[in-house]
């Protein structure tokens, strides 16, 4: 099985490209690098680039992913996280060729105590929401056969993500001050890329049309709390020489273009019950990216 997997240098590719391995023979690309360059923005290229790798499944976690400069560049995060969509799954849905494409909890928003399921209601408050959840329904038209994984809070050791930020400048002994009334379930993308193996493993199982799939870290928690048990953990595993202050802060008190849902987490009841296995915690998540940090950095 040939597997083209887009976005190859994002933190999502570079924890899927190993083990989407597993599974097949695995063809990269980005817009600088992977085994071809693409701008996946135009779709003359994007359909070149399809003829030439001619794939049995579509892996894309190519994405706009910059929440706030979408504010400010409404089209370039629609062409990436609307139009792409719309047109590997039309490229899919003609030749039955399956695709997975990830999603975000920002389509949500609103007060509940509960997590989101996969058929509760979207009602994105930025940009960055909107421009997904219209991925989401381009991808339901073309009637490709898909799997759309909607996550929430991702992150890994690599450059470009939440928690790589903070320990950067913990690292050199700033304090940091971090939004705490903002609540969600923080993902490892390692283990978000566990779940779509074990996920394509099932794929004969999902049926046709469009499957969504939630799935994000075991735990409830603000970015404040993510932030002190990541550093806290970080300063424990020798990633940080020591501990630093986290302050709270609200999020009004944070000027930000993009809202941010207030409430984050996703139910992944669907995920476990189809898969058999527990969603990992937090917890487990953050001490697996640590040990890959560490291991990077010797």
């Amino acid at each position: 099985m040939r597997i083209l997997l887009t976005g190859a240098a994002g933190q999502l590719g570079r924890h899927l490209a190993p083990r989407l391995g597993e599974l097949g023979e695995v063809v990269t690309t980005d817009l600088q690098s992977g085994d071809f360059r693409c701008d996946l923005s135009d779709r003359r290229l994007l359909d070149k680039a399809l003829g030439r790798v001619r794939p049995d499944l579509i892996v894309n976690p190519a994405a706009w992913t910059a929440v706030d400069r979408a504010e400010d560049e409404p089209d370039m995060a629609l062409k990436l996280n609307r139009d792409l969509p719309g047109w590997l799954g039309a490229w899919a849905a003609e030749r039955s060729v399956p695709l997975v494409h990830f999603s975000t909890d920002y389509v949500f928003s609103g007060a509940r105590d509960t997590g989101w399921k996969e058929d509760d209601a979207p009602a994105p408050q930025s940009v960055y929401g909107r421009s997904k959840l219209e991925g989401e329904l381009a991808i339901e038209a073309s009637g490709a056969n898909a799997l759309i994984v909607r996550t929430a809070w991702l992150y890994s050791h690599f450059p470009g993500n939440f928690l790589s930020a903070i320990l950067t400048r913990a690292e050199r002994g700033e304090k940091l001050t971090v939004v705490s009334d903002q609540v969600g379930s923080p993902t490892w993308a390692g283990h978000l890329a566990d779940a779509v193996v074990e996920l394509l493993r099932r794929r004969g199982e999902l049926g046709s049309g469009v499957t969504r799939m939630h799935f994000a870290g075991n735990g409830t928690m603000s970015w404040h709390a993510f932030a002190e048990l990541a550093v806290a953990r970080a300063a424990k595993h020798g990633v940080i020489p020591a501990p630093v202050a986290v302050e709270p802060i609200a999020s009004a008190r944070w000027p930000q273009k993009a809202r941010r849902p207030a409430w984050s987490v996703l139910d992944c009841s669907r995920f476990e019950a189809f898969t058999g296995r527990p969603v990992p915690s937090v917890e487990d998540g953050l001490t697996g990216c640590l040990e890959m940090w560490k291991e990077a950095s010797s």
